[in-house]
């Protein structure tokens, strides 16, 4: 999957693009090349976790020729030749020449590193990104450099678990907080004639991914009405938690064989979708509804 520059900040899925985090998700390590070159991490180490990749900025800048910097406010400033990037700490805005942007998800620091979405590398950077899912491994080219052609490639859909060989697992988990599954999946999200339509919930974020990486951002109180079955691609929809710092996030496939992994679990599944949960947990959509339900 190869990914160019876009005109807006969104994520994976999700980063990615994106599906949203949920609050018991493993972190998974990633490598990361430029031009074909391995960047060193020294200290904090990219990771892909809940749907997305998330990067520490100042390693991968620099080695994309920029400089970066850090002020006492928590305001990371990187300048690229004539292009200047600003972002705080915690916030969502980004002002890339005096435009200003805005992530899927807030910049944030850990282990005294600022960490960002990958989708801003290709958005905010000018460059291509690619993501090959079974060596965890980034690919970022610049200018007329070649592009690596990632095998066995496919959009991030959701974290690989580590004590078996299918990123996936059988039996829906609810994150933390489940008030936007209340949302989405007790009188609103549904399958008719072959399509999904449901109501993007009010302060969710959304957006519509493609097989090749592509993305379209989804309005809040809007409905939307997508086809299901085979290359439909996966929607990322997500919503910070009320009480907690983290964000209550699910992934819905449109196509039960989007990928290897999931094929295996539920591609025999027709006209319903797959919901992925906390801990790379799915069931059919029909599931997931009754399990909303019982919550009442």
């Amino acid at each position: 999957m190869k990914k160019k520059t876009g005109l807006f900040l969104m994520s994976a899925a999700m980063l990615l693009g994106t599906v949203a985090g949920t609050a018991a998700a493993a972190k998974v390590d990633v490598s990361v090349q430029v031009n074909s070159k391995a960047v060193k991490f020294p200290d904090a180490k990219p990771y892909y976790e809940d749907n997305r990749v998330l990067i520490p900025i100042r390693f991968v800048s620099e080695a994309l020729g920029a400089k970066v910097g850090y002020s006492t406010d928590r305001v990371v400033t990187i300048k690229q030749g004539a292009k200047t990037v600003v972002m705080k700490i915690n916030s969502k805005t980004v002002t890339v020449d005096s435009v200003v942007k805005e992530l899927d998800v807030p910049a944030r620091l850990e282990q005294n590193r600022t960490y960002v979405p990958l989708r801003f590398v290709s958005e905010a950077l000018g460059t291509t990104v690619g993501w090959n899912q079974k060596q965890h491994l980034v690919t970022i080219t610049t200018g007329s450099a070649a592009t690596p052609t990632p095998t066995a490639s496919t959009t991030p859909t959701a974290t690989p678990t580590a004590s078996s060989n299918n990123m996936y697992k059988v039996g829906f988990e609810w994150p933390r907080e489940k008030e936007l599954g209340k949302e989405l999946f007790i009188n609103n999200m549904k399958v008719e004639g072959g399509k999904l339509t449901f109501t993007l919930p009010k302060d969710a974020s959304g957006s519509k991914d493609a097989d090749d990486g592509s993305f379209v951002k989804l309005i809040p109180g809007r409905t939307y009405s997508y086809p299901i079955g085979k290359d439909a691609g996966s929607l990322s929809i997500s919503k910070p938690e009320s009480k907690g710092d983290q964000w209550e996030g699910y992934t819905i496939m449109l196509d039960t064989n989007i990928n290897e992994d999931l094929s295996d679990l539920f591609g025999s599944i027709t006209n319903d979708v797959i919901v992925v949960g906390a801990n790379h947990s799915g069931s059919p959509l029909t599931s997931v509804i009754q399990k909303a339900k019982d919550l009442n």
